[in-house]
């Protein structure tokens, strides 16, 4: 399964993004493959459509890889948000692929319990499920697209490695925060976005 994060880096009045997707093997308890991409934002931040602004650049790096997984984890929401359609909603249905939302924070509904069902708020239907990933700080999944509630939780409990996100994603997670430590540098002496997206392309060939 892969797992897809994003990063941000700013260059006067335009954004970049820096997306990486990573696979992971259940069977070889490793990653065994990360692609990444590098290019311009042009949606903006707006509360509750984070899909418009991040669905370009996870595509991108997902489209990348070179085998293609049987499920992706996306940091964001599926069904537990106020539309029903967060970023791993968006994901899946374009892409038809299973996806799975997994959340640090929780954007709609309500949680009674530390692990337990997360309840919309008007009308008590189960639309996710928080589960105790790391020691003190909850995590939240839900259904992206073609996937069960029960397979997507179990799925990401087997991932759990004391941290609020699975592995997939925390190694996307590191590697886009690498790779904008790089890029700003680069940014700094001139560097055009195909230039950055050409060090995206290196890291990947020097990591296989």
């Amino acid at each position: 399964m892969t797992g897809v994060d994003v990063a941000y880096v700013n260059r006067g009045d335009q954004e970049i993004g820096i997306s990486v997707a990573s696979t992971y093997s259940l069977t070889r308890s490793s990653i065994i493959e990360w692609s990444c991409w590098v290019g311009p934002v042009t949606f903006p931040y707006v509360p509750t459509l984070l899909s418009f602004r991040e669905l370009k650049p996870v595509v991108n790096a997902y489209l990348r890889l070179r085998i293609k997984p049987q499920v992706v984890l996306i940091d964001g929401h599926g069904r537990a948000h106020p539309y029903r359609l967060g970023i791993a909603s968006h994901f899946g249905v374009c892409l038809h692929v299973p996806t799975v939302g997994v959340a640090k924070s929780l954007l709609y509904g309500r949680v009674d319990r530390v692990e337990g069902p997360i309840l919309d708020v008007s009308t008590d239907e189960i639309i996710g499920w928080a589960i105790q990933c790391a020691p003190s700080k909850p995590t939240y999944v839900s259904v992206g697209y073609g996937i069960s509630l029960r397979s997507a939780v179990n799925l990401v409990k087997k991932l759990c490695v004391g941290s609020q996100m699975p592995i997939p994603i925390l190694h996307s997670h590191n590697m886009a925060n690498e790779l904008k430590r790089r890029i700003t540098k680069k940014l700094a002496g001139g560097a055009s976005v195909e230039e950055l997206d050409g060090e995206c392309k290196s890291s990947i060939s020097n990591y296989l």
